[in-house]
Parts: structure tokens; sequence; C-alpha cells
């Protein structure tokens, strides 16, 4: 008995039930998992990171700078040939030196030291070090951007899948009916209460109903893959939707947000890059002031007439060291004035992106009021569709209508739940917009 519990155990855990329900995201899910695993916010957190270490790296150009050296050098000498004559012309006393003279191949030099050099003063370094600084501003704006036009991709797409999902549920029960209508026609000519012409056009609306529906789940697919790409969930992952939600959007009138200008990201950025150009002409100026340094020399030599590691003396050196620009043939002039018309350049753009961004606020309230407003009337014409279906449906069954007339009013629901799906769509992805208007993407994220 106990072996048999064990191996049901045993069992449990090697097969699963298959009947487990599967996980499915929300939309605060896929929110959450695109922020975190997408490749855009990926990349542009590498580019923030990247930033800050340029950052570093500029400052350290004003710091104290050590570079050490170690030198050899062996210079041969050629052969020295002195005469006798030569020998005996010479004093007594230099004589042997001759001697030693040829028995020299070549000249030894090591010497090992330490540089050391300081910035003292230098307006381009400072004004780099402004730049940079701006820099890593400009990509913590751009990390904010990103996170933004992701929100609003992830959720566009989101809102699209869903209803298609419910279109596609729409023309499933718009099948459902209209086969068992078909059923009982097929029954009904068997017996000659119908025409063929009446199934045969029952049957070309089924036909053409179930071709959309095909042309609808592939479109399902593919917008699920780009879903996936952009929510940074990987293609072999299975992506299930709470499809069911759809019934539970709510449409009521929208709250307008209002309009702050300096809380959208894209004005961050554009005010960003227009103070790195007004500092790229400070940068520019710059280089018509000079620079000073301080340096320190530190080394050690020694000079033989063979190899070795010894006898070492030191020759320290400190001074200033100046650089003055005093003239460049109008280079850096020319320079300054180039990064001067580029800021007035990047000055249009600012300003006409401004004008867009106001618009797009005006254009994006309009759109949501306009949105909501058309989703009243689908609603209200969903359901007075409904109602005519079902007395035409009633009346049919009683033989008092004809398949034309139930076909109609069939075609009338099926176009009226369409319709609707399609006004809902448009509302929230109005909705959308006007939240990235008004720089509010990241409400959904916690909705």
């Amino acid at each position: 008995m106990k072996q048999l519990a064990i191996l049901l155990l045993l069992g449990l855990l090697m097969f699963p039930e298959k009947g487990k329900s599967q996980e499915q995201y929300s939309l605060n899910d896929l929110l959450k998992q695109a922020i975190e695993n997408s490749h855009e916010m990926k990349k542009a957190a590498l580019q923030q990171s990247e930033s800050a270490s340029k950052t570093k790296e500029v400052i350290a150009n004003g710091l104290p700078q050590v570079d050490g050296s170690l030198n050899y050098s062996r210079m041969g000498l050629p052969e020295i040939s002195i005469s006798q004559e030569m020998i005996d012309a010479l004093p007594e006393e230099i004589a042997p030196l001759l001697g030693g003279l040829a028995d020299i191949n070549a000249f030894h030099t090591t010497s090992a030291g330490v540089t050391v050099t300081q910035l003292l003063y230098s307006k381009s370094y400072f004004t780099g070090v402004k730049q940079v600084r701006k820099a890593e501003d400009l990509y913590n704006s751009l990390l904010q951007k990103t996170e933004e036009d992701v929100i609003h991709d992830v959720a566009a797409n989101y809102y699209q899948v869903l209803m298609n999902y419910s279109n596609l549920n729409i023309l499933n029960e718009n099948i459902q009916n209209l086969e068992k209508l078909y059923n009982i026609l097929k029954l009904q000519y068997e017996n000659d209460f119908v025409k063929q012409t009446d199934v045969s056009r029952l049957k070309v609306t089924l036909t053409n109903l179930k071709t959309q529906r095909e042309t609808l789940e592939n479109g399902i697919q593919i917008q699920q893959r780009i879903l996936k790409i952009i929510s940074g969930i990987p293609l072999e992952k299975e992506l299930a939707l709470d499809t069911a939600i759809v019934s539970k959007i709510d449409y009521q009138k929208p709250v307008m947000h209002e309009f702050i200008l300096d809380v959208l990201p894209t004005y961050q950025v554009l005010k960003k890059q227009q103070e790195l150009s007004g500092l790229q002409v400070e940068s520019n100026k710059a280089a018509f002031y000079p620079n000073l340094a301080a340096f320190g020399q530190f080394t050690y030599s020694s000079y033989a007439t063979e190899f070795k590691f010894d006898d070492f003396s030191n020759m320290n050196t400190i001074g200033l060291k100046a650089t003055i620009p005093i003239f460049s043939s109008g280079m850096r002039k020319n320079r300054v004035l180039q990064s001067q018309l580029k800021l007035q350049q990047n000055q249009e753009d600012f300003d006409l992106t401004k004008k867009y961004l106001e618009t797009s606020y005006q254009n994006a309230t309009n759109s949501l009021l306009s949105a909501w407003s058309n989703l009243q009337d689908q609603q209200e014409n969903k359901v007075l569709a409904k109602q005519v279906y079902g007395q035409v449906k009633l009346q049919f069954d009683e033989g008092m209508a004809s398949l034309t007339d139930l076909l109609n009013v069939e075609t009338s629901l099926l176009e009226a739940e369409s319709l609707f799906s399609q006004q809902l769509l448009k509302y929230k992805l109005a909705e959308i917009e006007l939240l990235k208007a008004t720089g509010n993407l990241k409400s959904l994220i916690n909705n």
C-alpha cells in the first residue's frame, strides 16, 4: 500500500494536471513586463549608463594624471684603431686610457621615471564638464520618453488584439447561429418546405463568414507576435490574454487631463537638447582662452659601457605649462559661428515642436470626446439591432418572416456589433493618446 502511494505521488509530479488554468496577461502585467524586459528599454538604460561613464571620464581629465616610463637603449660603438705612433706621441698618463677605449663595444643608457600633471585652468574643460552632465540629464529624459513610448505601443496593441478577439467572438456566435439555421433549412428542404436557393444562399453566407473568421484569426496571431516583441516576451512563450475584460471596459464620459508642457518627456528631451546646443557654442568660444597645467618629472638614469642596473642618478623637474591660442586662420571663429547657427536651427525646431505638442493635446481631447459620443450611439444601435433580430427570428420561426428578412437582420446585427467593437477600440486608443499628450501614460500601470 505504501509503495502504491509513492507511485501515485511520483505520477502526479511527473504528469501535472492537464486542466490547470493558463496564466493570463492583463494590461498591467504586459506594461510591467515591457518596462523590465523590452529591447527598447534595455537599450535606453544602457545608453544612460554609457552617458554616466562618459561624465566620469571627462571629469577625470581635470584630475591628477600619473604616467610611468622605463627606457633602455644600447648604442653600439665602432672599433677604434690607434696606431703606435699616436700612442707614443701622447703623455704617459693618457696612453693607458686609449687602451681601455679599444675594449668598449657599446654605450648603455637606462632610465626610469614618473610624470605627474595637473590641470590648473581650462575653460574648455569646465565647459566640457557642463556638457557631459547635461548630456546625462538628456539620457535620463530619453529613458523616460522611451518608457512612455513603450507603454503607448503596448497599450495600443493590447486593445487592438482584444477588440479583434471581440470581433472573433461575434463572428463565432453568428456562425453558430447560422449553422443551426442551416441544419434546419436542410431538413426543411429535404421535406420540400423550402427551396434549394434558400439553402444555397445561407451556405454562401456561412462560407463568407468563415473566411472572415480565418482572416481575423491570422491577423490576431500576427498582432500577438508583435505584442510579444514590444513587451519583451519570448516568441516561443504562449501569450494568453483575458478577453473577457472587453465586456468590463468602462466607457463613461472621460475626464479631461490638464495640459502641462513641462511634464512631457518629449518636451524635456527637446529642452535638454537645446541647452546642449547652447553649451556647444560656449565650448567653441572657450578655444580662445589659454590653458594652464602644472607638471613634475621624477627620473632616475644610468649611463654605462656595460649592461647593469646600478649607479642611477636622480634628475627631477617641476614646472608650469601654458598653452596660449594666438592665430588659427579663422578656424576657431568659424566653429563658433557654426554652433551659433546650429543653435538657431534647434530653436526653430524647439518652437515648432511646442506648437505640435499643444495641437496634439487639443486633437486628442476632441478625438476622445467624439469617440465617446459615437460610442454611445453605437451602443444604442447595437441594442436596437438585437431587438430587431429577436423579433424577426421569432417571426421566422413562426413562418411569418422570410429567410431574406432573417439574413438581413442577421447581417445588420453583425455589422452593429462590429461597429460597436471598432468604436470601443477608437475610444480606448483616443484615451491613450490623451494620456500621452498630457504625460499621464504611467497611470495605466497602476490601473
